[in-house]
């Protein structure tokens, strides 16, 4: 049986190019798996550190709204509107009265109550950060940093393969043309 005209080999010098490059950015992938988590476990460490603090060093209190809050307005998307800045009453850590703004839901009335929370001198806060909130970030950041690698090394396989396919189809087409003098020859 007569050999093909080809070299037998383990395919062209593009494929073997792909299909290493291909096995690389899959290696650092999994590999990428291991700092992003370590990154979400960290995160979750200081978060969770920044919950026990404010958790320590804040409290809620009840404050009286003194003035009625604008009424609810249909958005575009048919939300009510966002919360406003509204005057209000409450009991500071010292027991005496303390007047300022706080944040109350649209349509609210003077005299409603709101929850505020305050930290140890007084000062009107946003409340704990809570401990699904903690486990979100955590995760969401380590996603997103491994996601970043796998759309870094998706693009740069990409921008390889449309070069190597150019280039496998500048090879056809010089193969077409040798074979095309060939056979125009016989």
């Amino acid at each position: 049986m007569d050999r093909p005209p080809w070299p037998q080999s383990a395919g062209r010098a593009s494929d073997r190019t792909e299909r290493r490059l291909l096995l690389v950015l899959l290696g650092v992938v999994l590999l990428a798996a291991l700092p992003a988590g370590l990154l979400g476990a960290r995160t979750y460490g200081q978060e969770r550190e920044q919950m026990r603090t404010e958790q320590a060093t804040r409290h809620p209190a009840t404050a009286t709204l003194l003035a009625d809050v604008p009424p609810r307005t249909a958005g575009p998307n048919g939300s009510a509107g966002r919360p406003a800045r509204v005057e209000a009453s409450w009991q500071g850590p010292d027991g005496r009265a303390v007047t300022g703004e706080v944040t109350a839901a649209r349509g609210a009335e003077a005299g409603d109550v709101v929850t505020v929370w305050l930290d140890r001198d007084g000062e009107v806060v946003t409340g704990p950060i809570t401990p699904s909130v903690v486990i979100t970030n955590a995760i969401t950041l380590g996603f997103a940093s491994w996601s970043g690698v796998i759309l870094l090394c998706g693009t740069g396989f990409w921008l390889v393969r449309i070069r190597l396919d150019r280039r496998r189809a500048a090879d056809w087409d010089e193969d077409w043309r040798r074979f095309d003098t060939r056979s125009t020859r016989s």
